[in-house]
């Protein structure tokens, strides 16, 4: 009986991730920015969903101006501090237990 050898050859995974700034935020600020993301995350649901049709759509000027505000305030704010939610992670919103 002839034994034949056989090699596995097992690919180790290439390990993708991003290295973050440094930030100088405490838990409340970061508890305030979570919370600030979700409250403008509920204003633009109303906004888009309700106010922008009950306008006529987006062939209104107002209904335009709200909907440039809306991504004005999202991309200063750099969508509220986003790239260090990962920080915050393990703060709660405001109002809410932390990992809720």
């Amino acid at each position: 009986m002839n034994l034949v050898s056989v090699a596995l050859t097992v690919a180790s995974p290439a390990i993708d991730g991003e290295v973050l700034s440094e930030a100088s935020i405490d838990a409340q600020e970061m508890a305030y920015m979570n919370f600030a993301r979700s409250e403008h995350r509920r204003l633009e649901c109303l906004v888009r969903r309700l106010i922008i049709p009950a306008l006529g759509g987006y062939d209104n000027d107002l209904a335009k101006e709200l909907d440039r505000h809306l991504e004005q305030t999202r991309t200063f704010s750099c969508n509220f501090l986003w790239r260090h939610r990962h920080l915050g992670a393990s703060h709660g919103v405001v109002g809410e237990e932390a990992g809720v």
